[in-house]
Formats: C-alpha cells, sequence, structure tokens
C-alpha cells in the first residue's frame, strides 16, 4: 500500500511540473509572437511572399519596389533568383547573419534608416537586372 501511495504522489508531482511548464513555455511563445509582430515581420504585405511563394514565377526588377523591411536577404536571394552573395557583395554587408538577417537589420547595422536601406536593396536588385540583360 505504501508504495502506491507513493506513486501516486510521484505522478501527480510529474502531472504538476509538465502542466507549469507548458504554461510557461505557451506565455513565452505568445511573447515571442508579439514581439516579432512589433517588428513588422509579419506585414500587410504577404502579396509578394504569396506570389513568390506559390507559381507565378520569379520575381523580376519591376518588383523590387515590392521589398520590406521585415524580409530577409535569403528570401530576397530566393524570390529574385539572385546569386547567393550579390546583396551581400554589392551592399557591403560583412554581417555573420547573412543571409538570414532582414534589412531592417542591415540598416540598423550600417546606422541608416530602414527607408533608406530599402531604396539600397531595390537599387541592388535593379542593377543586378540591368547587368544582366
Amino acid at each position: 500500500m505504501p508504495s502506491t501511495n507513493k506513486n501516486h504522489f510521484l505522478l501527480k508531482v510529474a502531472l504538476t511540473v509538465t502542466v507549469i511548464a507548458v504554461i510557461i513555455l505557451s506565455a513565452l511563445l505568445v511573447q515571442q509572437y508579439v514581439h516579432i509582430q512589433r517588428l513588422d515581420y509579419i506585414a500587410a504585405h504577404r502579396e509578394s511572399l504569396l506570389r513568390s511563394l506559390h507559381g507565378s514565377g520569379p520575381l523580376s526588377a519591376a518588383d523590387a519596389s515590392s521589398t520590406q523591411s521585415w524580409m530577409t536577404f535569403d528570401y530576397l536571394n530566393r524570390a529574385f533568383v539572385l546569386p547567393p552573395t550579390y546583396l551581400e557583395t554589392s551592399l557591403g554587408i560583412t554581417d555573420g547573419r547573412f543571409p538570414r538577417m532582414t534589412i531592417a537589420e542591415y540598416a540598423s547595422d550600417v546606422g541608416t534608416s530602414s527607408q533608406s536601406a530599402l531604396m539600397n536593396v531595390e537599387d541592388a536588385i535593379g542593377a543586378y537586372f540591368s547587368a544582366k540583360q
């Protein structure tokens, strides 16, 4: 009998610890989601993302103005079918987070506004397509 009570007690403790861990992890998940939304990673301009991922083909120089500060360079390389290091080289990026860094993070690194960084990226994309022709 004493062993059964001990097993029940241990089971209750394990269950309580598990429930507390799930609650804490859920709170952290919600906190991160809110943080990502504040950084504007999830923007109203999802059309360009969906378009490039779902079949209308790669984006062109005409689509360069659709870039947003939440986009990563990895995403831009895939969406515009750019060589993997083209933007890194043309923009002089030395940050080790490239290509997984966002345009907003690039702007912060170089000490400029997101709008200015966006224009630099758009110009670089346009230059790539101009040189390609």
